[in-house]
């Protein structure tokens, strides 16, 4: 089986370790990573971590922040409150399960 070619480390905000986490749940391209959004993103990396038996300590609202800043070539420091207060409040809820 060939392994598809990944954009993800050539987006903003995203380097080689998010590329592995998206590539790990089956997202390769920017189009794929909008068509299912930060929060189903996110939500697929940690489901897949747990299942690998890897750590999500390292999965929070900045994580979150930072596909938000890719999906809209934005620096993630630039999100309005509204946003981070939702990324926030979604990668709680994930954390407590």
């Amino acid at each position: 089986m060939r392994r598809r070619k990944s954009e993800i480390a050539n987006l903003r905000n995203l380097g080689p370790r998010c590329e592995a986490d998206l590539n790990a749940v089956g997202i390769y391209t920017l189009d794929e990573l909008k068509s299912i959004g930060p929060e189903e993103a996110f939500r697929k990396v940690w489901l897949g971590r747990v299942t690998r038996g890897e750590t999500t300590k390292t999965l929070n609202a900045m994580y979150l922040y930072a596909i938000h800043g890719a999906i809209h070539d934005i620096s993630c420091l630039e999100l309005n409150e509204e946003d981070r207060c939702r990324y926030k409040k979604f990668a709680q809820e994930m954390r407590s399960g």
